[in-house]
């Protein structure tokens, strides 16, 4: 299995102008919002964009197995 970890994506509001496309994944549920793993995925909470003005644009995303659904790290 490859290593995908990084920041959790819960943790910051994301500029929409400067996601990665591991960002991407994760903010569509394809990938776990907090490592990156692609597999065993299940509701994990909420990650943020930016939006017009000084708004927020919610996404519900999902967390593998392994890693706990509450708090970011």
């Amino acid at each position: 299995m490859q290593s995908h970890i990084q920041a959790d994506i819960r943790t910051a509001v994301l500029d929409p102008l400067s996601i990665t496309p591991d960002q991407t994944a994760r903010l569509r549920g394809q990938r776990c919002a907090r490592c990156g793993a692609a597999e065993n995925l299940r509701p994990g909470g909420y990650a943020y964009t930016a939006s017009e003005g000084q708004g927020r644009l919610g996404w519900v995303v999902k967390v593998c197995r392994t890693c706990p659904s509450w708090g970011a790290r």
